[in-house]
């Protein structure tokens, strides 16, 4: 029944975005284990959905531009090493775009201290890979400087970490950075309007369900996706299936850690 209501929700021409994060067997909830990630790729090519870039979603939306059938955007946040190991050879292989939130001032060292465990620290994308990814078409955004809950600390502290991100990212790629991405999806009015002012033309958020023409560039939703999604949960959720279920799983969440 639940499921029924959220695809009733979403009837209307929307665009979904997918958002991943470790494509691995690393042992966290957000990772997804590469020969998981692949069927779900095959899934969406299989089963008539339409994969577009996130600039060619955002051209659409902000321009009011008729959307395919079943068009659907593929993210992956942080910048996880494992993006470059495991996901991009199936999304080449598949000729599906992507795009990549960098948390840039971990790109090219040897932590990226984004996750809440501390136990279990990943290695991050080098530069060199994220050129060799951005040569053959992935796009990139920019996830902060150093992944910080931007509605937590003091504005110009958020300024710097979306200013620094976007000139560092643009430095080591030479194209403009037009997208962002909330960390942990902590954002407010004021951090929106910084992003703006920033020269960002959208941001990505957590909050779930998919976007329209009438969905504001700077909050877009996502549709999480992790380890515990199986093929039928996984083809629930892109169906829009669960997106009153997520609703409320995020708002237990945001209320829990007041």
């Amino acid at each position: 029944m639940v499921h029924r209501a959220g695809r009733l929700v979403t009837r209307r021409p929307a665009v979904r975005i997918l958002y991943y994060h470790s494509v691995s067997d690393a042992p966290i909830r957000s990772s997804v284990s590469p020969p998981t990630f692949e069927r779900q790729m095959e899934h969406l090519t299989r089963s008539g959905y339409r994969p577009l870039a996130l600039s060619e979603a955002v051209r659409r939306l902000a321009t009011r531009a008729p959307l395919p059938e079943r068009p659907v955007v593929i993210t992956l946040d942080d910048g996880f090493q494992d993006n470059y190991e495991h996901a991009f050879p199936i999304l080449t292989r598949l000729g599906l775009p992507a795009t990549i939130f960098l948390t840039a001032a971990y790109i090219g060292t040897d932590r990226l201290p984004t996750l809440t465990r501390s136990d279990f620290v990943p290695r991050p994308l080098s530069w060199e890979q994220v050129r060799e990814m951005h040569a053959h078409g992935i796009e990139f955004g920019s996830h902060s400087l150093t992944h910080a809950m931007l509605a937590q600390i003091p504005l110009e502290q958020a300024r710097r970490e979306t200013r620094e991100s976007k000139r560092v990212i643009e430095e080591k790629l030479g194209v403009p950075v037009a997208f962002f991405c909330y960390p942990r999806g902590d954002y407010n009015q004021a951090v929106k309007r910084m992003v703006l002012e920033e020269g960002y033309e959208a941001a990505c958020t957590t909050w779930p369900g998919a976007n329209s023409g009438r969905t504001d560039l700077f909050a877009l939703r996502r549709t999480y996706v992790g380890r515990r999604d199986n093929p039928s949960e996984f083809a629930k959720k892109v169906m829009g299936g669960h997106d009153l279920l997520q609703r409320g799983l995020y708002i237990w969440q945001r209320v829990r850690r007041r």
